[in-house]
């Protein structure tokens, strides 16, 4: 069964500094390239049948800002990069090779969304300037709206220009953080997507692919080890809220990040091993009425698997494990859930059509 990871991140070293986040002694400073996103994912093969096809590139919040066009810089310099990985065309050092290539599905990048259409339509000719044979593989944009003040979302322009990328076909991630910065990010969110979707037929409405099942706060447990039940109840009604809408698609991704951080990979055991296999058993059992939820409503055609490599590294073990303890979280769970028709929608087919990729 093949997979396609809907969800990772990749930037070389000598660009560190246009990362906006990436601070001196940042556990993840430092390169991370598609030779090592494939050693994180090597043990796939020797434990399992599915095959890690492709990826979805997603940008990596890159220092940019909407006062000027001199704002979009580091995001355009993001697209120089990628674009050398899905036309192999690798620099020296990079961790990339021209075989590499076929491995890059699609590209979501950066975009002034809060400018509105005027600043959307002069960034997407600096785009088709720039992409070249790169430009078909542009399936979406993200504005993280999960560090933004309230009403970011709501403003006309940022509707205005969701709208338009619906009718250009381009999907939007959408980025919030229940766990961190409150419940009111989902419920802007619903109001976002009602007024982006209205009035257009479902052809032109914008995809809305939703990032790490909106960051809910895992860690929280009740004295009887369930979810604590305030929490779970206000994020599981605001995700079937989002859930009513057509053309939503949520991505199983980012999970560890809102549990209890796994121990570190010298302390996890070898594949198969009763200490791992163990900490795979607890970790499912800690995230199943989670994902058990986002299967209910949201159905198996429009969940998909996304890692957040290398983001997962942190929380999920390290590099040499932390990949693999995620796919082995969620598989353990789809296979107890899914037929094997619905288990090859989750894996694969649903992220191709979320994004509007050739099969």
């Amino acid at each position: 069964m093949d997979i396609v990871d809907s969800h990772i991140h990749l930037y070389p070293g000598a660009e560190v500094e246009s990362l906006s986040w990436c601070t001196e002694g940042h556990p993840l400073r430092g390169q991370h390239s598609v030779e090592d996103y494939l050693e994180a994912t090597k043990d796939l093969r020797t434990v399992s049948s599915h095959k890690l096809r492709s990826f979805i590139f997603i940008e990596t919040d890159r220092r940019s800002h909407l006062e000027t066009e001199a704002g979009w810089d580091e995001p355009l310099r993001e697209l120089d990069w990628i674009g050398r990985i899905a036309e192999g065309r690798p620099r020296s050092g990079e961790g990339h090779t021209p075989q590499h290539a076929q491995m890059c599905l699609g590209i979501v990048l950066w975009a002034p969304i809060p400018s509105g259409v005027g600043a959307m339509q002069k960034y997407m000719t600096r785009i088709q300037h720039r992409a070249g044979n790169v430009l078909p593989l542009v399936k979406g944009f993200r504005y993280l709206v999960q560090d933004k003040p309230p009403g970011t979302m709501l403003s006309g322009n940022f509707i205005d220009s969701l709208r338009w990328m619906g009718q250009s076909g381009f999907a939007f991630d959408l980025g919030v953080d229940t766990r961190s910065g409150g419940i009111w990010q989902l419920k802007e969110a619903i109001k976002t997507i009602e007024r982006a979707h209205d009035g257009l037929p479902n052809d032109r409405k914008v995809r809305v692919v939703i990032n790490h099942m909106c960051k809910p706060d895992m860690r929280t447990r009740d004295d009887d080890g369930k979810p604590a039940t305030e929490p779970f109840i206000s994020w599981k009604t605001q995700i079937a809220r989002i859930a009513s809408f057509s053309n939503v698609y949520m991505k199983v991704s980012g999970g560890f990040s809102g549990m209890v951080p796994l121990p570190s990979e010298g302390e996890q055991g070898d594949w198969g091993s009763q200490a791992r296999d163990d900490l795979v058993k607890r970790t499912r059992n800690w995230s199943g009425s989670w994902l058990g939820e986002l299967l209910t409503v949201f159905g198996p055609r429009r969940t998909l698997f996304g890692s957040d490599w290398p983001v997962l590294n942190v929380g999920g073990g390290g590099n040499r494990v932390s990949w693999m303890n995620w796919w082995s979280v969620i598989d353990g769970f789809i296979k107890d859930s899914l037929s094997e028709e619905d288990q090859a929608s989750f894996w694969s087919e649903n992220a191709l059509r979320a994004y509007g990729c050739a099969r």
